[in-house]
């Protein structure tokens, strides 16, 4: 495991340095003591999952995470290096203390509030989609069942159609064949090649390829959750709390997300450590 970890964090990176004239930057306001690495704050993010975060046509790390990272780096007067690695290698890498931290969209739930600081930062919601040119029609998720499914492994998606299809199975339904894949990028392609019914992907990203013409989407809206950045030093989480904070109060948060169409929080739910964090 570790070897592949190492493999994972050994891939190209971006360094987001903050900008010299930001007028706040006087001192980081991390100090080096709570940071895996002198000088720099390290956050993974795997780039398959447009307009969250991507590579553009001239391979460079685009999207809306990409540019949260940024402005949190003058905020925080700190460099921010985004570290590219799969999802399922990015939990097992934070707890290695190999990162500080995952800038990536993901899920909120209770199981991983007690793993890491997680900081909610936007909404999102799963979406069922299927080959442009398929006649498979939904209506109702009930319609998943017995039916075969693509999605991404150790994600929310996949934790919501498990629970879903377990759920329904046990009332006497037929289960969901669930076939998981390790990017958002090979479900797709697994899912345009016939080798399942339909894909789960979060809606974002389905939103995305619909634009493009590439899938239909016929179900959406299904487990809308909360989604969070996640951090292994609960000062470096509370620093982050802060620079969002300040982001949401002069309108530079909601911009970015309205920039990506992307849902932000609701007003009412604030910029906050969500749960206990580790033991």
């Amino acid at each position: 495991m570790m070897k592949f970890l190492m493999k994972a964090s050994a891939v190209a990176t971006l360094v987001l340095s903050p900008a010299a004239a930001f007028a706040a930057c006087t001192a980081p306001v991390i100090s080096d003591e709570n940071l895996v690495e002198k000088g720099k704050l390290q956050l993974s993010i795997n780039p398959t999952n447009p307009p969250q975060q991507f590579i553009d046509k001239d391979g460079k790390l685009q999207g809306l995470n990409v540019e949260m990272a940024a402005e949190l780096s003058k905020r925080l007067c700190l460099p921010v290096e985004l570290v590219r690695m799969d999802f399922p290698a990015m939990i097992p890498a934070m707890t290695a203390g190999r990162i500080d931290g995952m800038n990536t969209g993901m899920f909120w739930t209770e199981e991983r509030s007690k793993l890491m600081y997680l900081v909610p930062n936007g909404r999102q919601s799963v979406s069922v989609v299927v080959a442009p040119d398929s006649k498979e029609a939904y209506s109702k998720p009930e319609e998943l069942l017995g039916k075969t499914s693509a999605v991404e492994v150790s994600t929310y998606q996949m934790n919501w159609l498990k629970k879903f299809s377990d759920d329904s199975a046990a009332k006497g339904a037929k289960p969901v064949e669930m076939r998981t894949f390790p990017t958002a990028t090979n479900v797709v392609a697994a899912l345009l090649a016939g080798q399942t019914d339909n894909a789960l992907l979060v809606d974002s990203v389905a939103r995305d390829l619909v634009s493009k013409g590439r899938v239909k989407e016929v179900l959406s809206g299904l487990g809308a959750a909360r989604t969070a950045m996640s951090f292994r030093n609960k000062a470096v989480a509370e620093a982050i709390v802060k620079a969002t904070t300040e982001m949401r109060a002069d309108g530079s948060y909601k911009a970015l997300f309205d920039k990506f169409g992307l849902t932000p929080l609701k007003d009412d739910e604030p910029v906050e450590i969500a749960g206990p964090g580790p033991a």
